[in-house]
């Protein structure tokens, strides 16, 4: 590879990068079947020729956003729920890691609230991906939580799946809000431990 070519590689890869950390917002407030390349250029303050340059379509880059995260997510959870600890304690640090990651970095609530959009999409192809995708995490925090209330930890009673659909549907709440008005004030993210353990 020439210099010349291994240049135009970096400045090409920093581009994507910008592109898609922009998308990831853009995406987040409108969402895939709201979004059009025209208002994603203006948003970005690009030309729609140079996002096509990159992307074949919206579609394209909306799955690019979104699988990053995804991989990473998947394969952090998995471990979660093997982890040779408590359910207790693999609930309280998996509120910790949400609570940290949402300060720590808007990304985080962006991807939230992406699939919270997409997951409710329905009758269309990236609805149903999107329901599968966003269904991944609740069926894990079930297991987690079946796991203490098989074990007689201080679990609150009920059905473990949906006790993770309250619990996930507090942080798409969450997300969604921040995305939206820039602020945590109203929020206590300790209230997702009160949801499924006793006396906290």
């Amino acid at each position: 590879m020439g210099r010349n070519e291994e240049v135009n590689q970096i400045l090409r890869k920093k581009r994507m990068e910008e592109i898609e950390e922009g998308a990831l917002y853009y995406f987040a407030k409108y969402g895939l079947r709201g979004a059009k390349i025209s208002d994603l250029s203006k948003y970005l303050g690009i030309s729609q020729g140079l996002i096509y340059r990159y992307y074949a379509s919206k579609e394209e880059l909306f799955k690019v956003v979104s699988s990053k995260w995804i991989q990473n997510r998947d394969t952090n959870f998995q471990g979660l729920v093997e982890a040779p600890i408590s359910s207790v304690e693999k609930i309280k640090f998996l509120t910790k890691h949400v609570e940290t990651s949402i300060r720590a970095d808007k990304k985080f609530a962006a991807f939230f609230t992406i699939f919270e959009n997409e997951s409710l999409t329905s009758g269309t192809k990236e609805g149903t991906m999107f329901y599968d995708w966003s269904n991944e995490p609740i069926t894990m925090l079930a297991t987690i939580i079946r796991q203490g209330q098989e074990n007689h930890e201080p679990i609150h009673e009920g059905d473990p799946f949906q006790m993770a659909v309250g619990y996930w549907g507090y942080v798409f709440a969450v997300s969604h809000n921040y995305i939206s008005t820039d602020s945590l004030a109203w929020y206590d993210l300790n209230i997702l431990n009160r949801m499924l353990i006793k006396n906290m």
